[in-house]
């Protein structure tokens, strides 16, 4: 695909590219940064550029196709780690300026925002009115709507709410060479070019930058509650969420988590954490009882709702923590999660593992001490027999985060098959110059 391409590409330094954008759009629209901040592979200086709205954004990446550089998306930059190593970039742009809330309309459960609107800061102002989004990736309260629809981000509230896919309805789009596009429409109605918003969804910036989004809402329920199973193995729990699936319980979460997990529960056992919300409490009470039920006399208990605040609190924040310096997620049928977690831990042991139990999502995640395990290619095939078995299981296994060592010996998302020359022709077909996040995503693109 890149073919002459790289030749292409212009030898330009990070002080160059600032000093342009500085001309152009102003010296409050750009910046250097070095250390964490914004860290993208191995470049030391990243030139930041920060547009104010889409016509800022279009017009600077009418600079960038112009001056021949390469551009890598971002929100708010906490999330830039995942995926392949970006083969060359010349500036970030970032849409974390772009925080404007569009138009929402209670009345009528929908909204438009920029992409750099804050998901918490939403939220809560749709709490005023009894509504929410229900998005919930993992990670701190800067996590960005565009960032989590870019990357398709989902956390526990999956189960009943599903992804981001399910919510976003229509959007505004900047292209490569600064083209602004439309796709879908601002009210559920309105499907021309919906399918379009299910492309962009998780392209991580490979095929567009997103900048205004629409979504439909939903009302905040009013009942919530997190009860708590225990067992001393996985399968036991596993069996359970076979039973609650196949009765007529709605959870909400079902999170199954390996021991030690550092969060505000027994950390000795397994444990499979449900929530359940709902407009009537009597509906909530109902479910729980009926839970324990099911559970045939399991060790279980209902958190008060100080207790299940903190632990989801810190459920989300610790799955992004820089003590995981390594993560995995495996997926196989739900039928399928005990064989894959039986199989993590068999290859490792000293892994934390945690799954969204209804969906057969796992996550591993390790610290340095784990990474030294795994570091001689030989041990790093361990992780080549995992993806195998998530794959003849009917799902696959992505790299989520790992340092560059690991990344160029195994591809982080894996082979794509039948689907990598289609993928490859929309590649060519919406960024043919390769100018967006070349490199990152699947199969090189």
């Amino acid at each position: 695909m890149e073919s002459s391409s790289l030749t292409a590409v212009p030898s330009v330094t990070p002080a160059a590219v600032a000093q342009r954008l500085a001309e152009a759009f102003g010296a409050d629209r750009v910046t250097q940064t070095h250390g964490n901040a914004f860290r993208l592979g191995e470049a030391e200086t990243r030139v930041i550029a920060y547009p104010h709205n889409i016509e800022e954004l279009s017009a600077m990446m009418k600079l960038a196709h112009e001056s021949n550089w390469r551009v890598a998306p971002a929100g708010a930059g906490t999330w830039l780690e995942m995926g392949n190593a970006i083969v060359q970039f010349h500036l970030i742009v970032s849409t974390a300026k772009m925080a404007c809330v569009l138009e929402y309309e209670p009345a009528d459960l929908t909204c438009s925002v920029e992409a750099g609107v804050s998901l918490r800061d939403f939220n809560l102002r749709a709490a005023e009115h009894n509504q929410f989004l229900p998005l919930d990736p993992f990670g701190d309260e800067r996590s960005t709507i565009g960032a989590t629809v870019a990357t398709a981000s989902y956390g526990p509230l999956r189960a009943g709410y599903g992804t981001p896919r399910d919510w976003l309805v229509g959007c505004r789009v900047v292209h490569a060479d600064g083209t602004i596009t439309s796709a879908g429409g601002k009210v559920v109605k309105n499907v021309a070019g919906y399918e379009l918003c299910k492309l962009y969804t998780g392209s991580f910036g490979t095929l567009v930058i997103l900048a205004e989004l629409f979504f439909k809402m939903r009302a905040l329920p009013q009942a919530d509650a997190t009860q708590v199973f225990y067992a001393n193995d996985a399968a036991t729990l596993c069996a359970l969420m076979a039973r609650l699936t196949e009765s007529d319980l709605q959870p909400t979460a079902t999170e199954l988590l390996s021991p030690q997990s550092g969060l505000p529960i027994d950390e000795n056992r397994f444990a499979l954490v449900l929530r359940y919300v709902n407009e009537e409490q009597e509906t909530v009470a109902w479910q729980t009882g009926e839970a324990a039920r099911l559970g045939n006399g399991m060790a279980n208990t209902v958190l008060s709702s100080t207790d299940a605040s903190t632990f989801w609190h810190d459920y989300y924040t610790s799955e992004t923590s820089d003590e995981r310096c390594f993560s995995l997620r495996a997926v196989a049928l739900p039928t399928d999660l005990g064989k894959l977690i039986e199989t993590a831990q068999r290859l490792m042991p000293t892994a934390m593992l945690r799954a969204h139990a209804a969906n057969g999502v796992l996550r591993i995640h390790g610290s340095a001490d784990l990474l030294s395990e795994l570091r001689s290619k030989h041990q790093f095939k361990l992780l080549l027999e995992l993806r195998e078995f998530a794959k003849q299981n009917g799902g696959h296994m992505v790299i989520l985060r790992a340092p560059d060592e690991l990344k160029n010996q195994l591809d982080v998302w894996g082979d794509a098959g039948a689907t990598t020359t289609l993928m490859q022709g929309l590649k060519k077909q919406y960024d043919p110059h390769n100018r967006l996040n070349f490199g990152r995503f699947v199969a090189g693109l």
